[in-house]
């Protein structure tokens, strides 16, 4: 698992992006997030990711 901060998050669309702390970005789905958590900015989070079509994505994201 990789560890980030959440760098964009736009609530009413249901998405945005973590800046990891290996210094790439990971775009992040509300679909991606683990039931019960709550993502906003300056957030602390752990995570797995997968490369998708539209690039790096992340998944099984939640609070670290």
């Amino acid at each position: 698992m990789l560890t980030g901060t959440i760098k964009k998050w736009e609530q009413s669309k249901g998405w945005g992006f973590i800046e990891g702390d290996d210094g790439e970005d990971y775009f992040i789905n509300v679909a991606n997030v683990r039931k019960g958590q709550r993502m906003r900015l300056g957030q602390r989070v752990k995570f797995d990711y997968a490369q998708t079509q539209r690039g790096i994505e992340a998944e099984n994201v939640s609070e670290f």
